[in-house]
């Protein structure tokens, strides 16, 4: 493994680095059926473009980024963090991304919110962490609730992808609801995840 920072049962996350541009992840922001139901996509990416996006993740205190990687074949597989974080507020937006289409449809998603949450409420002291998701992209939407994210309204008509508008949900998780509805649980399913006292 390399620089794991989380671990799961299948999955490791680690810090973006550059030369993980040129790699696959190149390859995922220009596949059409990768970016079908989301915001990126509308228009080629060049290499200059997600370089340039590093340097601006990399230096930024609102963001936090990681590499979501197969510990079976150590192989990249995908991308997640947080976004938009409001210290004061303690709150931020989720992103993920699961680039490789074997790795689609398979959970890894939920295992890596699944991490990812442990890690925002946990480390973070975040209060809440929100996403927006395409109401016609159903497999993700169901597996953000089976994460533990909550429905809180429908924006109208929000992306305009494939010729037309689609209505985004919003959904989120909150701490108090981390706490009484799902810590332990997860701390069963991932034992080890943070250091002991």
């Amino acid at each position: 493994m390399y620089h794991p920072f989380l671990e799961g049962k299948r999955i490791y996350l680690r810090g973006l680095e550059k030369k993980d541009l040129s790699g696959r992840f190149f390859q995922w922001a220009n596949d059409k059926e990768v970016t079908h139901y989301l915001f990126t996509g509308a228009t080629p990416n060049i290499l200059q473009n997600l370089e340039d996006w590093f340097e601006e993740i990399r230096k930024s205190e609102y963001d936090i980024v990681f590499m979501i990687i197969d510990k079976e074949s150590d192989q990249e597989i995908g991308f997640c963090g947080f976004h938009v974080i409001r210290w004061l507020h303690r709150h931020a937006e989720y992103r993920v991304f699961i680039g490789e289409k074997d790795f689609r449809g398979k959970k890894y998603g939920q295992e890596t919110a699944k991490l990812m949450l442990r890690y925002g409420f946990e480390l973070l002291n975040f209060n809440k962490v929100w996403l927006g998701v395409s109401i016609s992209h159903s497999m993700a939407l169901n597996s953000y609730i089976n994460s533990g994210f909550v429905k809180e309204g429908v924006l109208r008509q929000e992306i305009y992808r494939n010729s037309r508008y689609y209505d985004a949900v919003r959904l989120s998780i909150l701490r108090d609801e981390y706490y009484s509805k799902h810590k332990q649980e997860w701390d069963r399913e991932f034992p080890n995840i943070f250091e002991k006292e």
